[in-house]
């Protein structure tokens, strides 16, 4: 008897003493939970936080390429006019943006890409521009001494007066040496006295052999069929022109310095263009060709 009322007394104390202790224990587990609850809460909140963040960045980032593209083009459009088709575009505007591609290029911020500054390049070059103008210099890998050479005006002009002075000429001749033969034969006709003999018009037939070749060579020129290059010559730095048959692309003539008496050879380009009265125009490079005596010593 006694022993079971103790086992009833030590099971209550037991019961008593158990209970404050699984309430703790429900307790801590209710506080893991609320930590863990606002742990997820605040990783969802920082997660829409980031990304609001992050939109925000871009937004803020948008403008300022927005406005930098905006600057660059103000720049541009400030500093020099980009033509977006070289072919329409005037030789001032090509020379007005041609340097400041340059320095642009120079300076770490290019304003047109490599190709457009060749074409851009190459284009000055066909019409002789003094902004593109280079002097005689070296290619250490091809080991070559060459120089610029452009179309020559001034030949060109003189090509087409040599070719108009023979067409006068032949013209001239067929006209006194066949008028004499026209009036001797009018007289024979009418019996008019005191004509001139009837003979063979020699000077007449050799004004048409001059007349019919100025009027080819000048029709050539007109056409474009020959065009004269000019440039300084590598090795003496005199100004040097020739002569080149335009038959395709691109033309070849090998001659010599008529100062320093060394050969030369002219490589051109050619391109097609109506504006020009020659229809053609040219640049290229002159070649110096190497002897032996610039490979021994002195």
């Amino acid at each position: 008897m006694a022993a079971s009322i103790a086992r009833a007394t030590s099971s209550a104390l037991t019961s008593r003493t158990s209970a404050p202790t699984h309430a703790a224990s429900r307790g801590v587990r209710a506080a893991s939970r609320g930590v863990h609850a606002m742990r997820l809460r605040d990783i969802i909140l920082a997660h829409a936080l980031s990304r609001g963040d992050g939109d925000a960045n871009a937004d803020d980032a948008r403008p300022s390429r927005a406005s930098s593209s905006g600057s660059s083009a103000s720049s541009s459009t400030t500093g020099a006019t980009i033509p977006a088709d070289l072919d329409r575009a005037t030789q001032a505007e090509m020379e007005a943006l041609y340097p400041r591609a340059k320095e642009a290029y120079y300076d770490g911020a290019p304003l047109i890409d490599d190709v457009y500054f060749d074409a851009l390049e190459a284009k000055l070059m066909f019409l002789n521009s003094d902004a593109v103008k280079k002097y005689p210099r070296c290619s250490v890998r091809g080991k070559a001494v060459y120089s610029d050479c452009v179309t020559d005006e001034a030949q060109m002009r003189a090509l087409q007066t040599s070719y108009a002075v023979i067409l006068a000429v032949g013209a001239a001749f067929i006209f006194f040496d066949f008028g004499d033969d026209v009036r001797a034969l009018l007289s024979l006709i009418f019996s008019l006295p005191d004509g001139p003999r009837l003979r063979i018009p020699i000077m007449g037939l050799i004004g048409i052999g001059l007349a019919s070749r100025g009027v080819e060579k000048l029709r050539s020129v007109k056409s474009g069929e020959t065009l004269a290059m000019t440039g300084e010559c590598p090795a003496c730095h005199e100004q040097v022109y020739s002569f080149l048959s335009v038959r395709g692309a691109q033309g070849k003539s090998r001659t010599e310095c008529h100062c320093c008496a060394r050969k030369i050879v002219f490589e051109t380009q050619f391109e097609k263009r109506e504006s020009s009265p020659w229809k053609v125009v040219g640049k290229g490079r002159i070649y110096l060709v190497s002897e032996r005596s610039d490979y021994e010593s002195s």
